[in-house]
């Protein structure tokens, strides 16, 4: 904390916190100025102001921290730290699910792509809910909200909880109508 500061040729982030914090703040000053430099030198055809190029800066700082967190040994079931190994098989879990989401998404969205298509050439009355659906499922992605909104800032966990409204409803009678629909018509995907 006294020490002389972040190197400015080749800064690095102190992970373990957050930010605000003195020696971030630095770096990403540094970075900040940095960028405003290469900005300035290669002419790019539309300047930035230090404060959104600092945001920008501090966004990806915050999802490099989520995505090195979740690198970090948890206790075990025992009360001991995972095993290297332990990690590597949490973290090739994780991803698996992530790409198992990922391609639920993409053959959901493909499903609807081609249902929208044959409904437009057949101009079906219910091809606006079809529309309907293919945006819902756009814009949710795999995981219907961001990681950002999940991760864990200034050692604080942020608990998202569901609160049920008259307007709110649950999809998923239609994302299985998606589903059966690709089941259904295996001749036409």
């Amino acid at each position: 904390e006294d020490g002389p500061g972040p190197d400015l040729v080749s800064p690095l982030f102190d992970l373990r916190h957050n930010a605000k914090s003195p020696w971030n703040s630095a770096v990403i000053d540094t970075l900040t100025q940095t960028l405003q430099g290469k900005c300035a030198e290669e002419n790019w055809p539309t300047p930035r102001s230090d404060g959104y190029l600092r945001e920008m800066i501090v966004d990806r700082y915050k999802r490099l921290r989520v995505t090195w967190k979740n690198a970090q040994p948890r206790l075990t079931d025992m009360g001991t730290l995972e095993t290297p190994v332990e990690t590597e098989a949490r973290l090739l879990k994780q991803r698996e699910q992530v790409l198992r989401e990922t391609r639920q998404t993409t053959r959901r969205r493909s499903t609807l792509d081609h249902i929208i298509k044959l409904k437009t050439e057949e101009n079906e009355d219910d091809l606006d809910a079809w529309k309907w659906l293919h945006k819902l499922i756009t814009q949710l992605g795999e995981h219907g909200m961001s990681s950002e909104e999940s991760s864990i800032e200034n050692e604080i966990e942020e608990v998202l909880r569901v609160k049920n409204m008259e307007w709110r409803r649950c999809i998923n009678r239609e994302l299985e109508l998606v589903d059966f629909q690709r089941l259904v018509d295996v001749d036409v995907f």
